[in-house]
């Protein structure tokens, strides 16, 4: 149950990126209600507990039936907090104020990473907020994306776009908001 086991290189780089989603929502996560997509343990939900912010309401959903009874069992005090299995690319979903993917995306293939992003999107009221590995490779196991193709990706949406860059290498967060 460590951010390592969950592919983030460590649990400093994952708070890091915690810091910049939190940066894009913090002043409506008292009135907003929110999914984590890709939740993993809980761990989002927990780092705003350790800051002192509450949100209106969470929902984590994870593919990986395992990290689901995790997050369960370690935030079952928090009413309202909830955990469902789900997979984003197949299954219906919750709408909510807002969307929240930390990670998920780095291991998705091209093509399914703009399924992903088009289905939280339209199952979001106010927006998307995502972090994403910045950068041109081609990899075998990571998907890598510009910050010029997330802008294209958003102006063809008529959205508005934030990036966030430069707090960790090879790394950028971007909200999408409606």
């Amino acid at each position: 149950m460590s951010a390592r086991g969950l592919n983030w290189s460590s649990e400093d780089s994952q708070k890091i990126r915690f810091e910049v989603i939190t940066y894009f929502l913090k002043n409506e996560l008292l009135t907003c209600s929110v999914v984590d997509a890709g939740c993993g343990f809980g761990d989002l939900y927990l780092f705003w507990i350790e800051k002192g912010l509450h949100v209106k309401s969470y929902i984590g959903i994870d593919s990986v039936q395992n990290s689901i009874d995790i997050s369960k069992k370690r935030l079952k005090k928090y009413s309202n907090c909830n955990f469902t299995c789900r997979d984003v690319l197949k299954d219906k979903l919750h709408k909510a104020d807002w969307y929240i993917a930390s990670g998920s995306l780095n291991i998705l293939s091209e093509f399914d990473t703009w399924l992903f992003l088009e289905k939280i999107i339209s199952y979001s009221k106010k927006g998307v907020i995502f972090n994403v590995l910045k950068g041109d490779k081609k990899s075998q196991n990571f998907n890598y994306q510009t910050k010029e193709t997330m802008i294209k990706f958003v102006e063809q949406k008529g959205f508005k776009v934030r990036i966030v860059e430069d707090y960790l290498s090879d790394d950028m967060s971007v909200e999408i908001r409606k």
